[in-house]
């Protein structure tokens, strides 16, 4: 009965709620899309019959590539500026993409290199590089706006592509632009400082597919057609990038457990308790005193005297010399006649000191006769 009366409860609840008309929001692609932001483009070109490849790595250049397709962040040493070099000198095709090029940045949110100077966006052997094929990068202010370009030409043709960056290219002293191409030994190098019109979410806006038709119509060769989708990116980046939550919570976790186990300085002082337990000398002291002060010690010597009295009385008789035993008991324990019968006899001991004295005969005494 209850829970038929809980579950009639939340269904009440449940259709009184108004939710309002649903909010659709684009997040952009899935799948393979998601991952490559040229996998619409390399269909494009297959479509006309050319062979694209999207390898996961720096790609194998010597094996019949015709034309390569890369962001500036993956040209990240000499090593492949000398590979690259040498490959466009014996007739490759370089498309090179400046800004907005790799495949994990996001057609509908912010790129993430829009916050970053060109210094810290392109790699700085490969700008060298550039310059010496004749090809200047460069990188205008805020206050100077972004270069736009409406239409491209490639080869007499005229195309109309939207491209905005704020890093420009400049060739054989042109006008800074978007778009410059330069000739290499057998070779072309072309620089696009904007690679949204390859993308996925821009391709079929405007003339775009028909320009990137135009820019691999322009190798004489046939071959491979190699599109390099991202910049090698370390774990910790990639981990930052997708599961900043999680680690973020690990970390509040990990100083948490720290702060609970890490040893301190030293053990915890524990609160001790009131106790009424006293040491041995302690009790000693207490029953002394409470003699001292019933019968200035009487009680005590008494056992002790007879104790004494009675094996120096035995002694005596076996030894013949009962005539005077204070005088006998002194000369046996080498105290004198006077001490020997005061420590016999003296009852209340006057202080403290003529009670040690007693005792000390006492025991001198009781030492002789054993």
């Amino acid at each position: 009965m209850i829970r038929c009366l809980l579950l009639l409860l939340c269904l009440l609840v449940a259709g009184c709620t108004d939710y309002g008309p649903p909010i659709w929001k684009e997040i952009g692609y899935k799948g393979k899309a998601r991952l490559n932001a040229y996998l619409a483009a390399g269909r494009f070109l297959e479509r006309y019959g050319y062979t694209v490849e999207s390898p996961a790595g720096w790609p194998d250049l010597e094996s019949g590539a015709a034309m390569l397709i890369v962001p500036a962040a993956v040209i990240s040493n000499e090593s492949y500026v000398r590979e690259i070099s040498n490959w466009v000198a014996q007739g490759g095709h370089l498309l090179c993409l400046i800004d907005n090029a790799e495949s994990h940045q996001d057609d509908w949110g912010n790129f993430s290199n829009r916050h970053l100077s060109r210094d810290e966006r392109l790699p700085s052997s490969f700008e060298k590089w550039l310059a010496a094929m004749k090809l200047e990068l460069g990188e205008r202010g805020a206050a100077s706006g972004k270069t736009t370009a409406e239409r491209l030409n490639v080869d007499g043709e005229s195309y109309e592509v939207f491209a905005e960056s704020s890093t420009t290219v400049s060739a054989f002293g042109a006008p800074d632009a978007v778009f410059g191409q330069s000739a290499y030994g057998e070779g072309l190098i072309t620089v696009m400082t904007d690679a949204r019109p390859f993308r996925n979410r821009f391709i079929s806006d405007h003339d775009h597919a028909a320009f990137l038709l135009a820019l691999v119509k322009q190798n004489p060769f046939e071959g491979r057609i190699i599109v390099v989708r991202d910049a090698v990116q370390s774990l910790s980046d990639l981990l930052w990038r997708h599961a900043w939550p999680a680690l973020i919570g690990l970390l509040v976790l990990t100083l948490f457990w720290l702060w609970k186990n890490m040893p301190r300085f030293g053990p915890l002082r524990r609160e001790e308790g009131r106790t009424t337990m006293r040491d041995y000398d302690h009790h000693l002291e207490a029953l002394g005193d409470f003699q001292w002060r019933l019968d200035r010690g009487a009680a005590m010597l008494r056992p002790l005297r007879e104790s004494v009295l009675e094996r120096a009385q035995r002694l005596a008789a076996i030894a013949q010399r009962e005539d005077d035993l204070f005088a006998w008991i002194g000369e046996r324990a080498g105290i004198g006649r006077e001490r020997a019968e005061r420590a016999m006899t003296h009852e209340r001991p006057a202080d403290g000191t003529s009670f040690t004295r007693v005792i000390a005969d006492l025991q001198k005494i009781h030492l002789s006769l054993s």
